[in-house]
């Protein structure tokens, strides 16, 4: 197994190759190869619109150097680790989203986040700088903010593009300190033709009054899809209700026969003899003898008209309690939807749509906790409104600048609202807390433990709220960032040394969380998503680790022979377990291979 994290190149030129095999000499790229396969339709001149910074080349091979870093788990600190789908993780987020990329490849629906604005006024915490020393004017200053903040949007976006379903969609709120730059490196990302819209969000409904041009009322969500669709998006459902004719002119005419009891009208009472109604417009004639009683036609009837519906139309909508009402002697029938289907989203977000401000925010974040902790937060409604464009009532969210967790907040609610199975993946760096903020003197030391107290307050505050069976999942599983556990993988470590350590912490008291670290590093490594289910198998002194939805077993320990046997028992597709066991004993090992081939199970070594 690879220790490291998947190479996005790599990837990139496998699918290459599928596409052109022709352009490979030995398994390389023949660029001169394939720009005479391509013709013309290569650019070769040294001039290209495109976006280009200080830093921009060392970003991108910062991209393409994979990690051996890996996650740990810290199940004391999370809430139903063993059922919970959700999951926070502590760590610098361009490590994080390489550490996924096995795991979580072309699985996530929807991606939002709020990075930092590069206001000039807010500290930079991300430590990929690649902009060289130009000097201290200004004007330089200013362009190497440009720089950094390029540089860790482009490396970042580009992971979170791997991590996105085909059908997937991804929103970043900014301000219009970047916009301009962020419009620019989304294209290069994502592509220009998957550009869906700036969204404008009113975030305030009282702006400062500090510049005499202009109050900044709006902010802007940028949206692309990884692949743009026919697919309609989806915002609020029209909720004020209107007649709508059943007549349509451009129609021939046609016949419907209406049900006893159910078209609704303000005639008076009485019988309505079969004839000619009508309009100026559209001629209706009643085919046959009716009645009007207490608002309701009691008695079947039957028009022929020029009508837009069929039969099956017309028997479906009644059947789902449309109201079908003949308000005067006139006989032209009309229809009223109780409920509509959801409208396309208009680019303004505001609270005509359902979606609070920034002090709404505040105002919620503050009444949660007790007290203030965070300065300008996002409001769940927008990122419930957002993410509802293009929804997986089952799908995976991802927010990798989580701040103080709105985006779990919003998967929650979206859940309890429609019953849903959405999970959420929050990601924050551990950045330290300024001791003049409200949050240091609430207890707080970093923006990270503020997100995990969110997740336990929403976990506390929608347990009050379930009832039985409808009942949604409100835990998280917790992840720290941390090096790799296997010596060797780090590269500090030779196998004999990795194996002496291994033996000295099984005996520790230590010995089940470093397992439980080992576990889920060969779990991420496999491709195995941080929300699977895993069941721990006693056997004797020891325990295996079980994958059910995958068919893999884990053996950390020992491979005794009670171990193979239990191993043979549970038949899973492939045992899997470190080298180090064998302490070099390649006899041992392929032993073990060839009776667990005889099983039909493969077997896998670290």
């Amino acid at each position: 197994m690879n220790s490291e994290s998947l190479h996005n190149q790599e990837e990139l030129l496998q699918k290459l190759k599928e596409i052109i095999p022709a352009a490979f000499t030995e398994n390389k790229l023949n660029t001169r190869h394939l720009r005479e396969l391509l013709g013309d339709r290569v650019h070769t001149g040294p001039e290209v619109y495109q976006l280009s910074w200080s830093g921009k080349a060392d970003a991108y091979k910062q991209l393409q150097t994979p990690v051996t870093n890996t996650l740990i788990p810290v199940p004391d600190a999370s809430v139903n680790w063993q059922h919970t789908q959700h999951v926070f993780i502590e760590g610098d987020n361009l490590q994080v989203l390489k550490v996924l990329q096995k795991a979580y490849h072309s699985k996530v629906k929807g991606i939002y986040i709020d990075p930092p604005y590069n206001t000039g006024s807010d500290s930079f915490i991300y430590s990929d700088n690649f902009v060289g020393k130009t000097g201290c004017s200004q004007a330089n200053r200013k362009q190497n903010g440009h720089s950094n903040w390029l540089s860790m949007m482009l490396t970042r976006l580009l992971l979170a593009r791997q991590l996105l379903r085909e059908d997937g969609i991804i929103f970043v709120s900014i301000d219009d300190n970047e916009l301009a730059n962020l419009k620019l490196v989304m294209d290069e990302v994502f592509g220009e033709e998957n550009f869906i819209d700036y969204f404008s969000w009113a975030k305030s409904e009282t702006p400062a009054n500090l510049s005499r041009k202009s109050k900044k009322v709006v902010e802007y969500v940028l949206c692309y899809q990884k692949n743009k669709n026919p697919e309609k998006f989806k915002g609020i459902r029209k909720n004020s209700t209107s007649s709508n004719g059943l007549l349509n002119q451009m129609n021939k005419p046609g016949t419907l026969t209406f049900p006893a009891d159910v078209v609704t009208t303000r005639l008076k009472d009485g019988l309505l003899q079969k004839g000619s109604y009508g309009t100026d417009r559209y001629a209706i004639e009643l085919l046959n003898d009716t009645e009007v009683k207490n608002g309701l036609f009691v008695k079947p009837f039957v028009l022929k008209a020029k009508f837009k519906w069929s039969q099956p139309k017309l028997d479906m909508e009644i059947s789902k309690g449309t109201k079908i009402s003949i308000p005067t002697s006139k006989l032209s029938p009309s229809y009223e939807k109780l409920v509509y289907d959801k409208e396309v989203p208009p680019n303004l977000i505001n609270s005509k749509v359902g979606v609070g401000t920034n002090e709404n925010a505040s105002t919620e974040l503050e009444s949660l906790f007790g007290a203030k902790v965070f300065d300008f937060p996002k409001p769940p409604s927008l990122i419930k409104y957002l993410l509802g464009f293009s929804d997986d009532p089952d799908g995976i969210f991802l927010d990798f600048f989580a701040g103080s967790g709105a985006t779990a907040q919003a998967v929650l609610e979206m859940n309890q609202q429609d019953g849903g199975n959405r999970k959420y993946v929050c990601v924050q760096l551990d950045e330290q807390i300024a001791p003049t903020t409200k949050a240091y003197q609430q207890g707080f030391r970093t923006i990270s433990e503020i997100t995990r107290k969110r997740l336990l307050l929403l976990h506390d505050k929608l347990q009050t709220q379930q009832k039985g069976a409808s009942a949604i999942d409100t835990g998280f599983r917790y992840f720290k960032l941390a090096p790799s556990n296997f010596g060797g993988w780090r590269g500090d470590d030779n196998r004999d040394e990795s194996a002496k350590q291994f033996t000295r912490l099984t005996r520790s008291e230590k010995d089940r969380a470093y397992r439980e670290y080992r576990l889920w590093e060969l779990l991420l490594k496999s491709g195995i998503p941080l929300y699977a289910a895993i069941n721990e198998v006693p056997v004797g002194d020891t325990v295996l680790y079980e994958v059910v939805h995958k068919g893999l077993l884990y053996g950390l320990d020992t491979v005794s022979e009670e171990v193979l046997r239990k191993a043979i028992e549970l038949k899973p597709k492939a045992f899997i377990c470190p080298d180090a066991l064998f302490q070099l004993n390649e006899t041992d090992k392929t032993n073990l291979q060839l009776t667990l081939q005889d099983f039909s199970i493969d077997f896998k070594s670290i």
